[in-house]
This record gives structure tokens, sequence and C-alpha cells, in this order.
């Protein structure tokens, strides 16, 4: 479109008739018919483009035009935890701060006490970790400042791992069949919206709500489905429980029962069917799995 605005019309449109037909051919005709009409300097910046070149020759054409600038892999890292969202996103920064923990590279304390104050959970939590594990006097010191509820709640994250982070919701997400291939930025909003429940052996969780309005997804363990006081079936772990239970007749209709140290995530519906609605590869996903 930009071409047919110095050059003439028809020939920049057979140009493109020839790369679209997405044949060798085609492709090395329309490379010379710019060569014939282009100016020098447009065509050291457009033949790279179209020509059948690898990535990094294609680069090393452009280099003298689009200089890059060199960083090494900390700096990339950098530049990725303080871009802009609209050039990123949670997850992306997420993967990032998880990576600094596990590298425990030090000079990133402070990028990582900022996140701690960042109000979405996700990024506070996963920076919350990597700190700890880098400098766990640094995390106490200003996990302190955000006061006595969110320290609370972050202590039993990463000291005493008494639940899943919201990352590690979405890595174990990332393994199952029917969110395969399914964005982490997406599988992030599921994990906002994932309620952890413990239950220990021979422990009681009482399905029956007016509407059942709730998903469970055994993520540990194994348990038994009672329905009217009758063993129904069985589920272990990453299966789903919840979609056809029926409405209940009678109070605690429906119910199941811990064969062992079980760890379950609630997910509600309403929720959960808003955030299908909102992703199609997700509603692709649910729909093949159901």
């Amino acid at each position: 479109m930009l071409l047919t605005m110095l050059y003439d019309t028809r020939s920049i449109q057979l140009v493109k008739e020839n790369i679209d037909s997405g044949t060798a051919e085609g492709i090395t005709y329309a490379i010379e018919l710019l060569d014939v009409f282009l100016s020098e300097q447009l065509k050291k910046r457009v033949i790279p483009i179209l020509d059948d070149l690898t990535l990094a020759e294609r680069t090393n054409r452009l280099e003298d035009f689009y200089p890059r600038i060199k960083l090494d892999s900390q700096l990339v890292l950098k530049f990725m935890i303080n871009r802009d969202f609209a050039q990123s996103n949670r997850w992306t920064k997420a993967c990032v701060l998880f990576q600094i923990g596990i590298l425990g590279i030090k000079d990133f304390k402070l990028d990582l006490i900022a996140q701690l104050f960042n109000p979405d959970w996700l990024l506070r939590e996963v920076s919350a970790l990597a700190l700890y594990k880098i400098s766990p006097e640094t995390y106490e010191q200003n996990a302190r400042r955000l006061g006595e509820m969110v320290k609370r709640e972050l202590d039993a994250l990463v000291i005493h791992s008494k639940r899943m982070t919201r990352f590690e919701k979405v890595l174990y997400f990332q393994r199952q069949p029917v969110f395969k291939d399914v964005p982490g930025i997406t599988l992030s909003l599921l994990a906002d919206i994932a309620e952890e429940i413990h239950l220990k052996k021979q422990d009681t969780l009482i399905l029956d709500e007016k509407l059942n309005n709730n998903f469970y997804i055994i993520v540990a363990g194994k348990v038994d489905f009672f329905q009217a006081g009758n063993l129904v079936s069985n589920f272990g772990a990453g299966q789903f429980i919840g979609e056809m239970i029926a409405s209940p007749a009678f109070i605690n209709s429906n119910l199941i029962v811990a064969k062992s140290q079980v760890v379950v995530l609630k997910l509600n519906k309403d929720q959960f069917y808003e955030l299908v609605s909102d992703n199609v590869k997700l509603a692709d996903n649910v729909l093949e799995f159901i």
C-alpha cells in the first residue's frame, strides 16, 4: 500500500500477486520486479524482507538501517520487568520474576521489592517468593511494610508453603489436557478465581448448594463421590467434579470423602464461564473436552 504511493499501482499489484502465490518462482519474480523500479535505498530495506534468507542473514542485511541494542541476559530480564503493559502482560512479567528467583540474581533486589508492592497478587506472590530465595532478611524487612494481614498471607505461601501460589496454579493448569495450548495470561486469570481446599483422610466436602454452582478439580489425592448415601464414583488427580452433579434431593445428598491427603481447587462456574466467553482458545478446549 505504501509503495503504491510512490510507484505505478499496476506494477506493485503484480509484485503482490506473485508474493501471494507462495511459490519460489513467484517470489523470485517479484523480487526481480522490485529490483528494476525501486530506489537503491528502498531495495536495501525491502528486498531482504522478501528474499529467501535465514533470520540471521536477514538481520545482518538490515543491521545497518535498524541497529539493535546488544543486551546481556540480565538486561533482557530487567527490560521485560519494566516493559509497559501495552507491550507485555502479567504472566510474562511473572515468568521473569520467577526466573530471577531461580537464578538467584541479587542485583534485582530493588526490582523485586518494587513488585512486592504491586496490587496484582500474581506479581506480588512470585516476587515475594523470588526475594525470599535470594535474601530472607530483605524479604522480612520489606514484607512488614505491607501490613500484618498481607504479610501473613505471603508468609503462608512463601515460608510455610501452606497453599499453592497463583503461579503454581498456572503451572498445574498447563499440565492438564483440557488447558493444552491455552495462553498463560488466560490461565493466570483462571488461577485468580481458583480457591484451594485441603482435606485430610476421611474428611468430607459437601457439594450441595442451591444451584451446585462450582467446579472442583482434584490436584492431588483420591476421593469417593457419594450421592444420596451411595458410592457413585471415584476421582483422582486431574479430574473434574461438579458439572454433572444432580440437584440435591435432600440435605448433604452430594459429597466427596477423601481417601488420602487431598488438594482441591474450587472454581465458581459463573466466573469460569465469563472467562471462557472472553477467550476463544479456552472455549474451544472446553467444548472439545466435554
